[in-house]
């Protein structure tokens, strides 16, 4: 069941059909036209000289047209043609505006219950123009007839009629627990009477009627328009004349009736001159409720007009003519004139009889509208100007556009000559604001010409727009009202008021308003053309708003690529304000399914969703959290709760409060009259604003757009709208603008339906946009996954490898728009020995907003210490498209540390020039504990020689220097040294070596030549032995045979290949023995070729070429025919010959339809050969037993390796002639060619030199190829190629740029074919100038308190020395950081310090505010960042260091007092108080100087919205100074309430942090009363026995400047009088003086027991106070005559 509750809200729909007529169609374009007003009924004059100053002085009489709407009006000139002398002049019957032209803005014109009253002024604007082509309307003076022959016309037929305009009746409702209407002109709208129940009539008592008696029998008609007003079925409507009933129908619910009763008996007048009619509605419930629009009655009436100056009235038609005599006219003494407005005459009076006006007519058939009017001087209005007007021609195809701006000229000067309402449409006609075609057009042009000039008619928009969409070239988009606007009730009842028309620029359409309904065809709802709107008041607003649509558009167009700019955009706040906890739930529970639409959508939001509680300390951090959440950026805001057009259930209602700019939500608000600027507020002009005006007028803050009601609304049916239009903004129309979204919503929920269920259309009709239509709600075209800094975590936030484990959790985040495809993530961590390993590598469904990965990464702790790089990259195929490609991956930098010492000078492989140097080593953890540190230095990596030296030393972390003094070094020895902490307790010793080589006067350089040394290079191909012999690799190789016979097997299945290369196929002849040889080394095939014609080597059969390899003339088999005696000679012969060791095969090409040869015709070899010496004899002895098998057409293939009875030789014959043979061979060989490649070296500032060495084991060292590439490597790890050295052992390389390429890496390529034995390196090294080294060194200087209270600075410092022989040369780069405790890392600007010469140390010292870091916080320093200068090491350079802040979480104090006094609610002050608001914080450190801190408001006296006070004359802040010992800040505040009435003030303070204080804002009541005033003055106690104070209450601005206490015996005699010095400071309001009077005279003696008298006298400004007397106040039984009685009662 629905729940038809009325909450407050409202939603918004679209219509569709089109206008029939525009209101134009008379005017003529080409004409200028002189408009004027009028006001009133009456007779109207156009003097020549008005005409002459509007310059149609020289205008022919003839051409004058005149036009009131849309109508040309009948006119008489007193010339009736040329121009005008002097004193003649244009008159006509001019008519006040009337109701007739609001019937087409009724939804159903016939319910139009009085056309007689506008709905929107009384004031009609007439249009004059010149129109030379004749035909214009005019009066015709006409004879008046001689009546001598006829007979006066006994009566005429009158009408009276009364059109009602007591009440403004809002129509036809929906009772919802208040009524709710329908902004559409509906059944009973407009002007009525006041309601009439049942049990009380409308009386409508006509007088002067004058019947005629005699008159018809059944002359007499009577029409009513009425309509219920209640909900009500059970109701007749009856209509009585005098008490006769005369109608009594059915008229139910809010239906109308429109009666009009004819042929009623004249008898029913029973009175000549009244007659009362009586309406009502039956009914047996006693609320009932109808009203009347109008009532008229017609009857047949004497000629006798009342003594009226002016007397309309119908002629009935006589074919004889009329004679008319009328009596009781007021003419004076000039003859009235009679116009006859329907043939066009005009008839001058016979006044010849006195007391009687006649006229003779001339015959007519039809009944005739006449009007008589009095003739004297005076009694036509003067008509003193004419205004000029030119229409403009909106057909001309360059005032076409498809941007519309309806705007009010009072908008288009901001004060300074500026009109921004230009600006906005250049700007909206720029490519940024969309290139849209604007245009700009006038509210006032329009009124006039698509409203006939009645001022705030909704035509002038809606027929405006009507004619735009039908008649435009290309159909308008988007109408942008730029100006405030009122509802026709609050114009109408305050139209007189001359703020008015400052605050009512461009009208709205109905009551309620809706802009909607303004572009929607008649009846519909849906908005054809777009349409939103700025409730600006002046330029200043629009420029404002202006500016943050330029703003708010820009960061749309140009999105980057953080999460900083561009997360806000998909983060939405949804607020539920119910009454109580049930309301609560069900609109948390409508939010939370929004939300679910807009999470799971293009949109991707992120929703955090608060709702109203009664806890006021959760409702405070509710406030505080969403001022957070405002102020980081939010894309949308969502409301869902009870409000009112200028409050909140929830604390929102103050946009100012939130720092926004540049982040400007879009505002929906589900709750009543959110949206309803279109009142009348005087105060508009001085600031007051709606919270929607708030928020879209508020400049650099608040909304961009505010979607709201106007009216009430009913959750379920918000709830209907909210899902439309959540579902169209994240998913059919995600992208397209508001206007777009709106539009479907209300076309989704049925606003193309002109039969639309009731509270369906009324919110369709009232949700209405405040802001620009053409706006797009923050959207993306593309996804952008990206993944920041803050978005990885490591836990523990410092790691050792003590740590079994650390925690990485990686947050996700897509900052464009969501797509279901899924994605790529890599996670990959870097080691510090170059290392890689993935830790994560799966895909993910799509981000939508976010995602998280969490993983649990174990630790080794031989490998994984230092630094280490997590890569996290999303998307990693690129395979989805997105905004931007460059924030898709982030690589994360953090230490492992260990309990270790590292050496870091000499550096690895460095050379060294110098006896007795100083050793440096760094401690891991820079802060670790003071610990035993060893070095050890040997010749051998194995520090087992009998050379090995050891030292000791002490200290905390940090630099650790050795300085031994007992070492000479050898010249060319490489030398090894290690250090280790002295472990504790049972602990492994962990050392860590470097080495370096003693060169005597050698420049620097880096330098390998020593086995231990080498086994650090990367072999390829070769190896180093134990024994100190570099060696090629033998290699595993796979060889393949395949073979078969023809015509079974062909080119493609006959082949030998050695693993994956194909090295032979077929053969060049059939039937015959190949033979294969490969070196058992190198595996190379022996190669045969054509030697002679028929031969090739070794008698084998000549070589045919391979068709792969033409211009090879090779092949590497050696075929011999067996069925040729000489080839299978040569063949044994061969195989004699090949050397042992090599591996051979033997196979058969052969073809089985052409071979007769088989191993019995080889046998008979043995007859010319001898005995046992023939081809399969030689096979048999080889080992091939298989051959015996070779009797027939069989394939074969035999595999040996020749002298070597180790090796298993493999046959293979066919089992029949189709078999196919295929078998690989295992084999190993001994790669010729082999890298070795250096580990890094370097880094150097510059490179000069390469030198190396070594031998050759080979008999001729000429095979022995060698040569050396020089690789530069870059900060970043990539490598390049920049020279190879083939002879030189001594070459520069100074041509290396050190800056690009600090490291360098030696490649050395060996080769030898001939003996596979590699040439041995001896050493090779490269000579340059080192790079420095630093390294921090806590253990010299280091400083920082591990808790502090927040708001206490924390003083940091700590010392970093340069521990190498080399400078660095430019100033240092440090950089400090702070990870707080949400991730988010902040940088500390530290300037960049001096060059550190080799030795020196700086400092850095640094003050940390922690009044920003509140909990737990790691520090983190790192000098010589992002290797900005080339350095040896860098773990030693950065420092890690947690610190805890205590965070304040105390609130501080506000004391407020008024005039020194602290007040209790509904207290009297002063007019002008002095009011003191202290601000007091317990925090030592943060002090309160921000007057952002403290905010204050005054509610004034029948006004719901309080005022904001802002820090000027009237107040003035006084920040705290804490060097006193307080942290109190003041406001001093000196208001002036004028007015009379009970005010709240309201202040709210936090401290630097955002406590509040207090878990609600300070409120007090009090009240103001300007009159000066004294209450009676009471003693107390009373009695008393030792003193007694007095108590009273002032009023006014000021105090007294004179107050006496006289006390009196009862005699009159005073014995003491109490000055107002003695009484102590007295302020406004309640009093209890600080004096208190202990029964002494004024000698100071005691007085005796007994009644005393006393009064007070006052004096200001010389004038006594007058007495006040508070509500309630019965005091004055206690005095006579002014006088008080005390008892002393010692």
């Amino acid at each position: 069941m629905l729940m038809r509750k009325l909450l407050f809200c409202c939603l918004v729909l679209f219509a569709t059909p089109a206008m029939a007529q525009f209101n134009n169609e008379w005017i003529d374009f080409n004409k200028t036209y002189y408009k004027f007003k009028v006001g009133r009924d009456s007779l109207y004059r156009i003097p020549a000289a008005t005409l002459q100053s509007a310059g149609l002085g020289s205008v022919p009489a003839e051409h004058f047209q005149l036009w009131r709407n849309g109508e040309e009006v009948r006119i008489y000139t007193t010339v009736s043609t040329g121009a005008f002398g002097p004193n003649d002049y244009i008159e006509f019957w001019g008519r006040m505006n009337d109701g007739e032209k609001d019937t087409e803005l009724f939804k159903d014109p016939d319910s139009h219950l009085n056309k007689k009253v506008s709905l929107h002024t009384d004031t009609a604007v007439y249009f004059l123009t010149v129109n030379p082509a004749g035909n214009n309307l005019r009066y015709v003076d006409a004879v008046n007839g001689n009546p001598a022959s006829m007979t006066p016309d006994a009566y005429f037929m009158r009408t009276v009629e009364r059109n009602y305009r007591t009440r403004m009746n809002r129509g036809r409702a929906t009772v919802v627990s208040e009524y709710v209407y329908s902004s559409a002109y509906d059944i009973g709208e407009g002007w009525t009477s006041n309601e009439a129940s049942p049990c009380c009539d409308v009386v409508m008592e006509f007088s002067g009627l004058n019947v005629f008696t005699q008159g018809p029998a059944n002359s007499v008609s009577l029409r009513v328009t009425a309509a219920g007003n209640a909900p009500n079925i059970d109701r007749d409507l009856r209509i009585r004349i005098f008490g006769n009933e005369v109608y009594r129908q059915p008229m139910t619910l809010f239906n109308y009736q429109k009666v009009n009763l004819t042929n009623l008996p004249l008898s029913l007048l029973l009175s000549v001159n009244q007659a009362p009619i009586y309406v009502n509605g039956t009914s047996a419930v006693a609320t009932d409720r109808i009203v009347v629009g109008s009532i008229s009655l017609t009857y047949p009436a004497r000629y006798v007009f009342n003594n009226q100056k002016f007397f309309e009235f119908d002629v009935l038609p006589n074919p004889n003519g009329n004679f008319l005599s009328i009596v009781s006219f007021n003419y004076g003494a000039v003859a009235p004139v009679l116009y006859d407005r329907t043939e066009g005459k005009r008839y001058v009076a016979d006044i010849s009889t006195p007391g009687q006006v006649k006229f003779v007519l001339p015959p007519s058939t039809v009944s005739r509208s006449m009007v008589l009017v009095n003739y004297e001087a005076n009694s036509a209005m003067p008509v003193a100007a004419l205004q000029q007007k030119n229409f403009t021609d909106f057909s001309n195809p360059s005032l076409h556009g498809n941007y519309l701006i309806v705007s009010h000229p009072a908008l288009y000067d901001d004060g300074n000559g500026t009109n921004y309402v230009e600006q906005y449409r250049q700007y909206r006609s720029s490519i940024a604001g969309g290139s849209y075609n604007a245009k700009m057009y006038n509210i006032e042009e329009l009124t006039d010409q698509f409203a006939y000039g009645i001022k705030q008619h909704p035509a002038a928009v809606r027929s405006f727009a009507a004619y735009a969409r039908q008649q435009f070239g290309s159909a308008p988009q988007y109408l942008f009202i730029i100006g405030r606007g009122m509802n026709y009730v609050e114009h109408r009842n305050n139209e007189q008021r001359p703020l008015t028309k400052q605050i009512n620029l461009v009208p709205t359409f109905g009551w309620p308003a809706s802009d909607n309904l303004l572009t929607a065809a008649h009846g519909t709802v849906t908005p054809l053309i777009r349409i939103g709107r700025l409730a600006a008041v002046n330029g200043t607003e629009v420029k404002g708003y202006l500016d943050k649509v330029v703003e708010y558009e820009q960061v749309q167009q140009q999105p980057t690529n953080s999460i900083a700019s561009s997360g806000w955009m998909k983060n939405v706040l949804h607020v539920a304000g119910g009454k109580d906890s049930a309301e609560n739930a069900l609109f948390v529970q409508y939010m939370n399914g929004y939300a679910n639409i807009i999470r799971d959508t293009s949109f991707g939001a992120s929703v955090e969703t608060f709702s109203k509680t009664s806890t006021g300390v959760i409702q405070q951090e509710n406030n505080q959290r969403i001022r957070e959440i405002l102020q980081n950026g939010v894309g949308f805001i969502g409301y869902f709760g009870h409000s009112s057009a200028n409050t909140f259930e929830f604390n929102l209602s103050e946009p100012e409060q939130y720092n926004n700019a540049g982040k400007y939500p879009f505002f929906n608000v589900s709750g009543c009259s959110a949206g309803d600027f279109y009142v009348y507020d005087p105060l508009r002009l001085s600031g007051n604003k709606t919270i929607s005006e708030k928020y879209v007028l508020a400049p650099n803050r608040g909304s961009i757009g505010f979607l709201a009601d106007t009216h009430f609304g009913i959750p379920p049916f918000l709830n209907f709208y909210n899902i439309a239009l959540y579902n169209a903004i994240t998913r059919s129309l995600y992208g397209k603008t508001i206007g777009e979204q709106i539009q479907h919503t209300v076309n989704s929920l049925g606003g193309a339906n002109p039969n639309v269920e009731f509270l369906y259309r009324i919110h369709l009709e009232e949700i209405t946009l405040h802001g620009d239509p053409a706006i797009r709600v923050n959207h993306f075209d593309k996804p952008d996954y990206v993944i920041e800094d803050q978005l990885v975590k490591l836990s523990p936030g410092i790691i050792t490898v003590a740590d079994n484990s650390f925690e990485l959790s990686v947050k996700m985040q897509n900052i464009g728009k969501a797509v279901n495809d899924t994605i790529r993530v890599v996670i990959q961590r870097l080691l510090d020995d170059g290392t890689t390993t993935v830790l994560y590598d799966r895909r993910i469904r799509g981000i939508h907003y976010a995602d998280s990965i969490l993983l649990d990464v174990p630790i080794n702790p031989v490998t994984d210490k230092g630094r280490n790089r997590i890569t996290i990259t999303l998307d990693q195929d690129d395979a989805v498209d997105e905004l931007f490609e460059n924030n898709n991956t982030l690589t994360k930098e953090f230490y492992i540390f260990e309990d270790e010492l590292r050496p870091v000078f000499p550096y690895q492989y460095a050379i060294v020039n110098q006896q007795n140097i100083t050793y440096y080593a760094s401690t891991a953890n820079p802060l670790s504990d003071v610990r035993q540190y060893t070095m050890e230095l040997d010749t051998t990596a194995l520090f087992n020689s009998p050379y090995k030296k050891t030292y000791n030393n002490s200290g905390g972390g940090g630099i650790v220097e050795f300085n031994p003094t007992d070492i000479n070094f050898v010249d060319g020895k490489v030398y090894y040294w290690r250090v280790s902490m002295v472990p504790t307790g049972t602990q492994d010793v962990i050392w860590n070596s470097a080495s370096f080589v003693y060169l005597q006067n050698s420049t620097e350089g880096y330098n390998q030549s020593h086995y231990f040394q080498h086994v650090n290079s990367q072999f390829d191909d070769i190896n180093l032995g134990t024994d100190r012999v570099f060696r090629f690799d033998r290699l595993q190789r796979s060889l393949t045979i395949r073979t078969g016979l023809f015509p079974y097997f062909n080119y493609d299945r006959i082949n030998v290949n050695l693993d994956f290369n194909q090295l032979e196929l077929y053969g060049c002849i059939y039937n015959n023995i190949q033979i294969y040889v490969f070196d058992s080394t190198t595996l190379t095939p022996w190669r045969n070729q054509t030697v002679s014609p028929g031969f090739g080597r070794f008698g084998s059969n000549a070589v045919c070429p391979n068709s792969a390899t033409p211009n090879d003339p090779t092949r590497i088999f050696f075929e011999f025919p067996y069925n040729n005696p000489v080839y299978r000679k040569n063949a044994m012969d061969f195989l004699d010959l090949i050397p042992d060791g090599y591996y051979v095969a033997i196979t058969n090409l052969g073809n089985r339809n052409t071979n007769n040869s088989f191993i019995q015709q080889w046998m008979d070899d043995t007859l010319t050969l001898g005995s046992g010496n023939s081809l399969y004899h030689k096979l048999k002895s080889i080992g091939f037993t298989e051959i015996d098998s070779f009797y027939r057409n069989l394939p074969f293939l035999y595999f040996y390796q020749k002298g070597i009875a180790s090796y298993a030789p493999t046959q293979v014959m066919g089992p029949r002639d189709s078999s196919h043979i295929d078998v690989s061979f295992p084999l190993f060989s001994t790669s010729t060619n082999g890298t070795i490649t250096s580990p890094l070296l370097g880094p150097a500032t510059a490179w000069q030199q390469l030198q190396w060495g070594g031998t050759s084991y080979d008999p001729d060292i000429t095979k022995d190829t060698t040569a050396i590439e020089v690789w530069g490597v870059r900060s970043d790890g990539l490598t390049e190629r920049l020279s190879t050295v083939y002879q030189s052992r001594d070459t520069s390389i100074s041509f290396i740029d050190a800056q690009t390429y600090p490291y360098l890496r030696l490649r050395m390529l060996n080769s030898d074919k001939t003996y596979g034995t590699p040439y041995q390196l001896d050493y090779w090294r490269v000579r340059g100038d080192f790079v420095p080294e630093g390294a921090v060194a806590p253990n010299l200087y280091f400083q920082m308190s591990d808790t502090v209270e927040q708001g206490a600075p924390i003083e940091f410092g700590l010392a970093f020395k340069n521990i190498s022989s080399a400078n660095f040369d430019s100033l240092l780069k440090v950089k400090l950081t702070i990870t707080d405790r949400n991730n988010q890392v902040h940088v500390l600007p530290v300037p960049q310090r001096k060059a550190l010469v080799s030795g020196d140390t700086l400092k850095v010292i640094y003050t940390i505010e922690s009044a920003n870091f509140p909990g737990l916080n790691t520090l983190f320093i790192e000098f010589n960042p992002d290797d900005h200068q080339p350095e040896q090491s860098h773990y030693n350079n950065v420092l890690y260091k947690t610190f805890f802040v205590k965070e304040d979480r105390v609130n501080p104090l506000l004391d407020i007092t008024f005039d020194g006094v602290h007040i209790l609610n509904r207290d009297i002050v002063a007019a002008k108080p002095g009011i003191l608001i202290k601000l007091k914080d317990e925090n030592r450190y943060m002090e309160l100087k921000d007057t952002a801190l403290l905010k204050v408001f005054v509610r004034f006296p029948d006004e719901s919205s309080p005022r904001r006070y802002y820090f000027n004359d009237t107040m003035r802040f006084i920040p705290a100074n804490i060097s006193t010992g307080d942290n109190t800040a003041s406001i001093e505040f000196n208001p002036y309430f004028p007015v009379d009435g009970e005010y709240e003030l309201i202040v709210s303070g936090r401290d630097v942090v955002g406590n509040e204080a207090g878990t609600i804002e300070y409120r007090v009541l009090f009240n103001v009363i300007n009159k000066p005033m004294i209450s009676n003055l009471l003693n107390y106690p009373n009695p008393f026995t030792t003193s007694t104070a007095f108590v009273f209450t002032v009023t006014g601005s000021e105090v007294p400047q004179n107050i006496r206490i006289q006390i009196l015996t009862v005699t009159g005699k005073i014995v003491r009088e109490i000055t107002k010095e003695e009484l102590g400071p007295i302020h406004i309001g309640r009093n209890i003086t600080s004096f208190k009077w202990d029964g002494t005279d004024m000698y100071g003696q005691r007085l005796a027991n007994g009644v005393y008298l006393y009064r007070v006298l006052t004096n200001l400004n010389g004038r006594r106070l007058d007495k006040y007397r508070a509500a309630g106040d019965n005091t004055d039984k206690y005095f006579n005559k002014g006088y008080g009685k005390m008892y002393l009662m010692r």
